[in-house]
């Protein structure tokens, strides 16, 4: 089975016939928070059958999480595979809402995801560096971290949230997943952050620095 959340809308195209369906494939996923194949009522039932018996749409379980003084929430999620990450919900700014309940400033959120198991990079101060590399994380496995932490907090589609890699590993150190995961996450059609609203952290990787520009 391959996780559906891997595959950009051009991919999907290749598979998945005609390809208008990607496009309801990827709204059904991204902006009407789908949980399953049988929540797509407007795809026929063989596409629906062939989604079902070839992909799946939940790479990772929450399996712990922690509330902070100031409203940060950090996730321990499983992945299929039984390997564990982190990620964190930063709360920006408070929802402003006047005195006839009119909302005047919406909440704004910041997501910390993370791009491995695990880190090589073996920075002194780095508590992930302990555990040593695992693997990478595939681009459906970044972009699942930021699913899931909007949907369960009913941040609402349009509300656009950053996104910072600053969680488990080091992203250039998977720069091709860490940069279809960017790709995917901008399509109009998908969750729609742009890449502006996207920051990626290193520490240091040069020659991957100059790819990633």
């Amino acid at each position: 089975m391959k996780n559906l959340l891997d595959y950009t809308q051009a991919e999907l195209a290749q598979i998945i016939e005609p390809k208008f369906r990607t496009k309801q494939i990827y709204e059904w996923l991204y902006k009407k928070n789908a949980r399953s194949f049988d929540e797509m009522s407007n795809l026929p039932k063989d596409i629906r059958e062939k989604l079902k018996n070839e992909f799946y749409i939940e790479p990772l379980e929450m399996i712990k999480n922690e509330i902070s003084s100031d409203g940060s929430i950090k996730y321990l999620f499983k992945l299929k595979d039984g390997k564990t990450i982190e990620s964190v919900l930063l709360p920006m700014k408070e929802e402003i809402v006047d005195e006839n309940g009119k909302i005047q400033k919406h909440a704004r959120y910041t997501i910390c995801v993370s791009s491995q198991v695990g880190c090589k990079m073996g920075c002194s101060f780095c508590l992930t560096a302990k555990g040593g590399f695992i693997r990478n994380l595939t681009a459906g496995e970044i972009v699942g971290q930021i699913l899931w932490i909007k949907r369960e907090n009913k941040i609402p589609y349009e509300r656009r949230v950053n996104i910072v890699y600053m969680g488990m590993g080091e992203p250039l150190d998977n720069l091709n997943n860490v940069a279809k995961a960017v790709n995917i996450l901008k399509d109009n059609d998908g969750l729609a952050i742009g890449a502006r609203r996207q920051t990626i952290s290193t520490s240091g990787l040069a020659s991957q620095i100059k790819k990633l520009g």
